[in-house]
């Protein structure tokens, strides 16, 4: 199993979907696992295998002050920014920048922006 530690360093709740792949390939897909990300909270969510380690992409979605908010990013090519991001960091904060929802990466000594 693989993990990653999710921050919500917004006002909303947050309805996360993280997308598995299945093995490197990310034409392959593994299954998804769903979670509620409430404002300000963190979570470490469990997911894959020792095999599908990997993550394809996010889903995110909120409904906040009378506006619904939804976004998906999805990994087509191995070694982009958004492949490197879900892979390569053990914690993705989630800050909200304008109207949107970014997703910022980083590991245990690292400090988030």
């Amino acid at each position: 199993m693989a993990e990653k530690t999710l921050n919500n360093r917004s006002a909303a709740s947050l309805q996360i979907v993280l997308l598995v792949r299945q093995g490197s390939n990310p034409a392959n897909y593994a299954g998804e696992v769903a979670f509620t990300l409430p404002p300000g909270q963190t979570r470490t969510i469990t997911y894959g295998s020792a095999q599908d380690p990997f993550l394809n992409g996010v889903i995110i979605s909120a409904n906040f002050n009378g506006d619904i908010y939804s976004k998906t990013q999805i990994v087509t090519v191995r070694g982009t920014q958004l492949d490197n991001l879900l892979n390569f960091n053990s914690i993705i904060d989630v800050i909200p920048i304008s109207t949107d929802y970014t997703l910022f990466g980083r590991n245990p000594n690292a400090v988030a922006p």
